[in-house]
């Protein structure tokens, strides 16, 4: 069994569905520090910062997985949205455009800490302005790096998809199951 150190519903349905036995430890994180000049160590120096924090409060726990992941488009790092303004600006940026999501994840087991940063890129048709209201109405986008919904929303808009879905959603869960 492995601990989930993370919040992420989304995170917790790809273990479910690949059948990986764990246990979910919600834990507030402080991410406030971290520099976002490069979209490559971003998600990476989160993840490690996410690991030093909850290992302080947990000091006996083994088998921990973290997480985190942004969506980067023309360079620039989108995290969750805040409110519908910063998620209708970020889908909005997505329209007709090439978005990364780029996911790192630390998994540290009892005897070696597994490290791992992936990134899936989409091309997106643009979208149509009535779904992009309807979207955000229903807040779906909340808890969502880059407020994309790649199983929901942004779905339908894919022209070209470069790398794993799974990636996309906020876990490499291909790379992780080859160690586990």
């Amino acid at each position: 069994m492995i601990y989930l150190a993370s919040s992420s519903s989304s995170r917790a349905k790809i273990l479910k569905d690949n059948n990986i036995e764990f246990k979910q430890i919600p834990f507030d994180y402080d991410e406030s520090g971290v520099n976002k000049k490069n979209i490559y160590k971003y998600p990476y120096e989160i993840v490690t910062l996410k690991q030093k924090q909850f290992m302080k409060a947990y000091k006996n726990i083994t088998n921990v997985l973290f997480a985190d992941s942004v969506v980067a488009v023309n360079n620039q790092i989108f995290g969750k949205a805040k409110d519908d303004e910063e998620a209708l600006f970020m889908i909005e940026e997505q329209s007709g455009n090439y978005s990364s999501v780029i996911s790192a994840f630390i998994f540290n087991s009892e005897d070696k800490i597994i490290t791992n940063l992936s990134i899936t890129t989409y091309k997106f048709a643009k979208f149509n302005k009535d779904d992009i209201e309807n979207y955000i109405k229903t807040k779906e986008y909340k808890g969502k790096a880059g407020a994309m919904m790649i199983e929901g929303f942004n779905k339908k808009y894919i022209v070209k998809q470069k790398g794993n879905t799974s990636t996309a959603m906020g876990l490499n869960i291909e790379a992780l199951k080859a160690y586990l």
